[in-house]
């Protein structure tokens, strides 16, 4: 058989025919690439409830877990600082309220039981000069006072340093823990180290700034004075205020770092408060049981505990718009939108850090924060941001939108605007 040549000519590459044919191949191949994207695509699919995470990834869990621990820790280290410069005016007051009680309490106590406790707080009191001076009746006014000021100025270096080192320790250690929680439980060792250096940075200044003027605080508001209703009130209120100021620097490093003054003021309110509350324990704990060890124990922890749960509760009362991961390694971990833009991507200098995901890229997609809302837009680096299901590169998002990312996907929340 013989081939014959088949020509055509420029008219009959145009004739409805042909178009027609075309038109149908390139619909045809429309629809299966269509077909091919909405298979790749995540599409909005409810979510088990084994996948809505584990309860680590709970802020106000996290946070409480962490800021116990940081409390523990500086209460060891606090108790070290103790045990090395002991303050001994203020064990001397604690000896002087033992005794006045002991005395109030004759009429109710046998000759011999009061005779044994004022012996025990004397031998305890033995070799501490500020108890001697307390006790030391035959002293004139004016002897009295010439030997307190030699008391003062034989102490005050010696006190400044124990001080220093307590309050700073505490600061340290609960800033620490604080401020590499959020990290640590993200799996963020890099920002984990940041958070956290940052954190001891602000503890060590918060701890020096309040070992300057926290003895004139206490005794300037009544601290330390005979044991009356009002005089134990100003002492609550001088421990509450001094503890208060160290907590303003508790909390604070997750702002520092990411230069947000709302993220900033969320910490320094959740830090004063949790310093405020626990540094008002310390005198109650201490009356009740007896133990100043106990006392600061219970305080210390308190602090870390109450910084850590008030920082959470500030900042969820007062969010606006946040990310809450419903499908991934991290499920239940919500992200709180500070900063403009907020990155998402697999570089652990993002705020949204994703792990383990071959699809996230280092900076995958930013989040842009607008007077109108919350944009979200995909920076080209992986394998694509999804909406609802629908590939999105810049969008705008609203309550409930599903937002994939590699393997994990969010929901988006936004409060409503005036």
């Amino acid at each position: 058989m013989s081939r014959q040549k088949i020509t055509l000519s420029f008219d009959d590459l145009h004739t409805p025919e042909v178009e027609a044919r075309v038109k149908q191949q390139e619909a045809l191949a429309s629809a299966q690439a269509s077909s091919q994207r909405t298979a790749a695509a995540p599409s909005r699919l409810p979510v088990p409830d084994h996948e809505r995470g584990s309860i680590w990834y709970n802020t106000f869990f996290n946070l409480t877990v962490f800021g116990l621990l940081g409390g523990l820790l500086a209460w060891g280290c606090g108790e070290l600082v103790q045990y090395l410069t002991p303050d001994l005016r203020s064990r001397a007051e604690v000896l002087m309220k033992d005794k006045d009680r002991t005395l109030r309490q004759a009429q109710s106590m046998s000759a011999s039981r009061i005779m044994y406790a004022l012996a025990t707080i004397d031998r305890n009191g033995k070799g501490n000069p500020w108890f001697q001076w307390y006790n030391n009746e035959k002293l004139s006014p004016a002897e009295r006072e010439a030997q307190k000021q030699n008391l003062l100025k034989r102490d005050h270096l010696r006190t400044l340093f124990g001080d220093i080192c307590f309050y700073s320790a505490c600061g340290i250690l609960i800033a620490v823990a604080l401020g590499m929680a959020e990290s640590v439980a993200s799996r963020n060792m890099q920002g984990a180290v940041v958070y956290g250096g940052v954190g001891a940075l602000l503890g060590l200044i918060g701890g020096i700034v309040v070992s300057l003027f926290v003895e004139e605080l206490y005794h300037l508001i009544g601290g330390g004075q005979s044991d009356d209703a009002v005089s134990t009130a100003r002492q609550i209120a001088a421990r509450a205020a001094s503890w208060g100021v160290l907590g303003l620097f508790l909390s604070a490093a997750p702002g520092v770092v990411m230069r947000n003054g709302r993220k900033l003021a969320f910490g320094l309110i959740g830090g004063f408060v949790g310093g405020a509350v626990g540094g008002a324990l310390f005198d109650p704990i201490g009356n009740l049981t007896g133990s100043p060890v106990l006392s600061r124990l219970i305080a210390i922890t308190a602090i870390g505990v109450i910084t850590g749960v008030g920082t959470a509760l500030v900042e969820n009362a007062a969010k606006q718009g946040w990310l809450k991961v419903i499908k991934g390694l991290i499920a239940g971990k919500q992200f709180i939108v500070y900063r403009n833009p907020t990155f998402i991507g697999s570089s652990p200098q993002c705020e949204i850090y994703l792990f383990k995901d071959a699809k996230v890229g280092r900076r995958h997609a930013a989040l842009h924060i607008l007077p109108g809302g919350y944009d979200i837009e995909d920076l080209g680096t992986g394998g694509g941001t999804y909406i609802n299901g629908r590939p999105a590169i810049r969008s705008r998002l609203r309550n409930n939108d599903q937002v994939q990312i590699g393997t994990t996907c969010f929901t988006f929340q936004e409060k409503p605007r005036n």
